[in-house]
């Protein structure tokens, strides 16, 4: 019986993806282009509001058939290497919405964050805004993020974040992206 299922989603997903139109891809494609700038890898430096600064490295390339950036992050206490985090995103252009989606997994938490955004090609910037529910396990949190990607050497990218019990966002971290 599951072997009977398993071959049934599998001409379903096959089906599926025949279904996905040639402009519909191109539109994904067009998309993610503007964030090809994105790609490579990279030395990062975090510096958050709190003071404390951690170093680390992403490295951007296409996955699914350049459908996705798929994102390794790994970052560490500048200080204290055994201090630790990583994550991964995935980051596509929906064009029946119109938006960038952008989904975050992470070492040692179990949960996943999913982001939508906007690319201002006048700023060229890259916008996003997320709600996450039970964050720290008691309260929500609102983000947004603005990439900055008008150096192909540098890229900032500022975190801004208000949690449920907050008045007012504040700026949790800035990212700096350079070139190794």
């Amino acid at each position: 019986m599951f072997l009977l299922l398993a071959a049934i989603g599998t001409t379903a997903a096959i089906h599926a993806a025949d279904a996905g139109s040639i402009s519909d891809y191109a539109k994904i494609r067009a998309g993610m282009n503007k964030l090809s700038p994105l790609l490579g890898k990279w030395n990062a430096d975090a510096v958050y509001a709190d003071g404390h600064d951690n170093i680390g490295t992403y490295d951007v390339h296409w996955a699914l058939d350049d459908t996705y950036l798929e994102m390794e992050v790994d970052f560490h206490r500048k200080n204290d290497p055994s201090q630790h985090h990583g994550f991964v995103i995935y980051l596509t252009y929906n064009p029946a919405t119109r938006h960038y989606e952008s989904t975050y997994f992470y070492t040692r938490w179990a949960m996943r964050v999913t982001e939508s955004g906007e690319f201002d090609d006048v700023a060229n910037e890259f916008r996003t805004t997320a709600f996450i529910p039970l964050e720290d396990g008691k309260r929500d949190e609102h983000v947004r993020t603005i990439t900055e990607l008008k150096n192909p050497n540098k890229i900032i990218y500022d975190h801004y974040s208000r949690y449920s019990d907050q008045s007012a966002e504040r700026m949790d971290v800035r990212i700096t992206l350079t070139r190794p």
